[in-house]
């Protein structure tokens, strides 16, 4: 499992801080115990397709549950090699109409990564849309109103969400990071549900 924290840092000062970067204790999304820090990883993750960096990733192990987390800053979605940041624009783009050829020659990507990009956000696009808005109304505003197709729904609900906390919170960063954030990394991800999938 994956637990999803903002961080103020970009990719690259991130990775030059490596192991020195500071990550918050979090508590167990299961137990809401206070977890303790368990080592690192490495993983690997691609800002462009010229620029790959190897990033020191924090887990944490919660010794009531005896799971472990892996601590991921924001702009990592979980189970991708991609940051936010590239995958966010494209399927935003995708949604408008690009076709997922021209989009991936754009970022000079391969057509499958982002033609998978875009499969595994339409099959989640009714939770992800009901998961941002669920986060718009905890935040104290009105639910948007949508229509359209899924995954537009889906983009229109996120930059709702991101609309309400630039509206509360200083210091909101840019919309994919934070959306990421609200799903707990799983805008992709093929075999886990965000965190409010349960409730």
């Amino acid at each position: 499992m994956a637990i999803v924290f903002p961080t103020v840092l970009d990719v690259d000062a991130y990775v030059a801080a490596g192991r020195r970067v500071e990550v918050a204790r979090p508590a167990c999304p299961g137990c809401t115990k206070a977890m303790r820090f368990w080592g690192w990883y490495t993983r690997d993750v691609r800002v462009s397709a010229e620029v790959v960096h190897r990033l020191e990733v924090r887990r944490a192990r919660c010794c009531a549950c005896e799971r472990s987390h892996a601590l991921l800053p924001d702009f990592v979605t979980w189970g991708r090699l991609d940051v936010v940041e590239v995958i966010g624009p494209a399927l935003e783009a995708m949604c408008a109409g690009a076709g997922a050829r021209g989009v991936a020659r754009a970022l000079n990507l391969g057509r499958t990564t982002v033609r998978n990009w875009r499969h595994r956000f339409a099959r989640r696009a009714g939770l992800l849309a009901v998961g941002f808005c669920r986060y718009v109304v905890a935040l104290g505003d009105l639910a948007p109103r949508l229509s359209g197709h899924r995954e537009g729904v889906a983009v229109a609900a996120a930059t709702a969400a991101w609309q309400a906390a630039r509206r509360r919170f200083e210091g909101v960063g840019e919309l994919w990071r934070l959306a990421n954030a609200v799903v707990g990394g799983q805008l992709l991800s093929p075999n886990m549900d965000p965190p409010w999938a349960a409730a």
